[in-house]
């Protein structure tokens, strides 16, 4: 009885470790791993009315998120914000809009469970142009961990987001502008469990060859400076000169820009409608989305025997960060992260690259390219806060540095 007893104990433990690869990474909450289904609480989608003041809140809109607003006095009001489930990573997202029947200065203060407040809010007349709040006009709280605002509002309604909305539609009418380009084709590769499109984008000038690059972008809805970053990277390879033309005769990129259209228009805080990091299942491949990113890929590739070139996968964090491999990880082609990580640095002298290279014990995607493909791979970070166009100049000057390279292989 006693051997059988310790049989068993032996067995609990075993089945409970970790399997390789499949170590979750520093800061991520308990579970983020166990990409099994879980469930989530979905926001009611409404407007807020108020008759003090005759002042309007509203979520009904794609990338929305606001669950309860109160109103404390005449002028001023408390919104609470909730993730999809919890426990869950602090990209504390929030969008809403708000108007009013005339015009008149309101106090907002933003409250949320299981976070706090992360993003600097970001304002817009019409859902497309977006601008900072003003210095003056908003507050945080660190050790409550909530954010004050000042807001005139009147008849037009405002738009008030922690970042700048890409919806998945924003991103596919500019696929599509994209895709005006002779060689740019769009494919429609599965659909999210929502039915959204997963749409990919490939550029290439040799419909025959056999050298790739890789690109996503979007697994986790709040990152839209990465998106904003992938956007200009793709941008510089269809422009119209020697480099990117040679470039484009020789080589295929395929990108799927948004891995998670439905939780990027639920206006999530990092997972999917099944309640699930998306980049912690590319061990698993429990999720409809990472499952058809990867048989995309492994298609194109002819099941991986075409050579991948590099992978970038595409986020956002509080500063820019390069997330790579370590250099025991053997890479072919041999030295050519090392090499586009060398040349950005001397094209970017203002800005001291933070490089952080790890194994592959976590089930990111990064794991997933470097094991299935031997490619370099690189998790491509932007910082929450950095400025718009310096965003743009660094991923335009990573994509010419990559072009460069690799015409030269």
């Amino acid at each position: 009885m006693q051997m059988l007893f310790k049989l068993l104990v032996l067995l609990f433990v075993f089945g409970c470790t970790p399997k390789k690869n499949n170590q979750p990474v520093s800061y991520d909450p308990p579970g983020s791993t166990d990409t099994r289904d879980k469930e989530i609480v979905s926001q009611n989608k409404k407007v807020f009315y108020f008759e003090r003041g005759k002042i309007s809140f509203s979520n009904m809109f794609p990338g929305a998120r606001l669950n309860m607003v109160s109103q404390l006095t005449d002028s001023s009001f408390q919104i609470e914000i909730s993730p999809e489930n919890a426990p869950i990573n602090n990209s504390a997202w929030y969008a809403f809009q708000v108007w009013a029947k005339a015009n008149q200065m309101i106090e907002i203060t933003l409250k949320y469970q299981n976070g706090s407040h992360r993003y600097i809010p970001k304002l817009s007349p019409d859902g497309r142009n977006w601008s900072p709040i003003e210095n003056n006009f908003f507050s945080s709280d660190t050790t409550a961990g909530t954010a004050q605002l000042k807001l005139q509002v009147g008849p037009q309604k405002l738009w008030i987001s922690a970042q700048e909305l890409i919806t998945s539609k924003i991103m596919a009418d500019w696929v599509q502008k994209l895709a005006h380009f002779q060689f740019v084709e769009t494919k429609i590769i599965g659909a999210s469990v929502e039915n959204r499109n997963i749409i990919a984008v490939e550029i290439t000038e040799n419909p025959s060859a056999q050298k790739h690059i890789l690109i996503i972008g979007r697994q986790h809805p709040p990152e839209v400076t990465g998106a904003i970053a992938l956007q200009a990277f793709l941008e510089r390879i269809t422009e119209d000169d020697s480099l990117s033309t040679l470039f484009r005769q020789n080589y295929i990129v395929s990108a799927v820009p948004i891995v998670n259209p439905d939780g990027v228009d639920a206006g999530q805080w990092r997972h999917n409608v099944h309640g699930v990091d998306l980049n912690r299942d590319w061990v698993n491949f429990n999720q409809i989305e990472t499952q058809i990113v990867r048989d995309y890929f492994l298609q194109k590739t002819k099941q991986a025997q075409e050579p991948v070139f590099f992978t970038f996968d595409f986020h956002s964090t509080q500063k820019d960060i390069f997330y790579t491999l370590k250099e025991n990880l053997a890479t072919e082609p041999p030295r050519l992260m090392e090499k586009w990580l060398q040349i950005m640095a001397e094209r970017l002298p203002e800005e001291t690259l933070d490089i952080q290279p790890f194994g592959l014990e976590s089930p990111v995607s990064k794991t997933w390219f470097y094991s299935t493909f031997k490619a370099p791979s690189i998790t491509y970070e932007v910082g929450d806060e950095d400025d718009r166009e310096y965003i743009k100049t660094k991923a335009r000057i990573a994509a010419e540095v990559l072009m460069e390279i690799l015409v030269e292989q």
